[in-house]
């Protein structure tokens, strides 16, 4: 057996791997992330709670972010930096996998200092338009770093790279189960509202305002996040009791959606709302959904706008910066799509041919690799 040791902050790519390594069946699959979403958060993490569904092995770190500027969280992450570090040791030292493949973010990058000071082999691989800054330290120590676009940025010199795609999930494709969008006048169109995992506070914000709109022409599903103490999803159900009793049944809020059922979602949506990240930019065009896309402002390197330039580029989606977002524009926005949907669902061809759908077989044909059993 071929033991793997998966890592990282991006959980939708170590799926479709996973998948993949048990679909094969002669690997051993351990997970090294974080339990909680954000600090003193006492709810789970989406990987956390994916992963203990499927029975893979999951050890759980504490460690800092690293800081791009001085603040008032620098000297805290730098003090849990190294007990990361010991954890991620004492893990490996137990463990000893063939091979560790990270899928970036600050969880990832000790668990990597210490592979690669048990020499132990290296796959990183990288979403974005623009190498992150642990992956851009992993990718110096690592064998081959996975690139899901050819003119990714910040790629250091001397780095061996290859073009993979971002793995995606066979779950996206295969899975029919619509007893989530199973709500409402099914007669109406059905917008997919999303803030990623943790969900984001300003969206939900400014969606609440024009939830009463909208249910009256659309289903809206609405993934709030569980982050802050379900703080978002409580609002958001206590809104849904005040909706027009005519109405309300159009609107379904969920804190988390099971990575199987986003494929079903995207299917069926006529429109999605949401942040520009490098894996919901990813699924959306391998659906070919019309999408509005809001990136997070503060994101690494403008990562996000850049992913949704891209979408809008070729004529796939809008994009609404943040900190021009108002109840008003997303609403006129919303029925400006739906008024030229056509020529938005034209765009569909043009975004399947950017993504590369063989992305984790190749993942899986490197970890066979560089596990030394190929």
């Amino acid at each position: 057996m071929i033991k793997v040791v998966i890592c990282g902050g991006h959980l939708a790519p170590a799926l479709a791997v996973i998948e993949k390594l048990l679909k094969k069946g002669n690997h051993l699959i351990y997970y090294i992330g974080r339990k909680n979403p954000l600090e003193g958060d006492s709810a789970k993490s989406l990987e956390y709670n994916t992963l203990s569904k499927l029975n893979i092995s999951f050890r759980f770190i504490i460690t800092g972010r690293l800081q791009r500027s001085l603040s008032l969280l620098t000297l805290p992450s730098l003090f849990k930096f190294p007990i990361g570090l010991m954890q991620s040791l004492y893990y490996l030292s137990k463990l000893r996998p063939n091979v560790i493949v990270s899928f970036g973010g600050y969880v990832a990058l000790p668990v990597c200092i210490c592979a690669w000071i048990l020499r132990i082999p290296i796959i990183t691989h990288e979403q974005t338009h623009v190498l992150g800054m642990a992956n851009k330290i992993i990718s110096k120590i690592g064998k081959v770093l996975c690139l899901s676009f050819k003119d990714t940025e910040n790629v250091p010199s001397g780095v061996k790279t290859v073009i993979t795609g971002n793995p995606i999930r066979e779950s996206i494709y295969t899975n029919k189960d619509k007893t989530l969008i199973s709500f409402g006048n099914e007669k109406l169109p059905l917008i997919y509202i999303t803030g990623g995992s943790l969900g984001s506070q300003t969206i939900n914000a400014i969606v609440a305002k024009i939830i009463p709109t909208l249910c009256i022409r659309f289903r809206i599903l609405h993934q709030s996040g569980n982050a802050r103490g379900r703080e978002d999803f409580i609002k958001l159900s206590h809104l849904k009791d005040t909706l027009d009793p005519i109405y309300k049944n159009n609107y379904r809020v969920i804190e988390q959606v099971e990575p199987s059922s986003v494929g079903t979602i995207l299917k069926n949506s006529l429109l999605v709302v949401g942040r520009a990240g490098a894996n919901t930019v990813y699924e959306i065009l391998t659906m070919g959904v019309p999408t509005i896309l809001i990136p997070l402002p503060w994101a690494g390197q403008n990562e996000q706008e850049k992913n949704a330039k891209l979408v809008k580029s070729i004529g796939l989606g809008e994009l609404i910066l943040e900190s021009e977002l108002t109840p008003s524009l997303l609403l006129s926005t919303i029925e400006a799509m739906q008024k030229n949907i056509n020529i938005y669902q034209k765009a569909k061809q043009k975004a399947k041919e950017i993504i590369k759908v063989d992305a984790a077989d190749e993942l899986v044909r490197l970890i066979d690799k560089y596990a030394g059993f190929v």
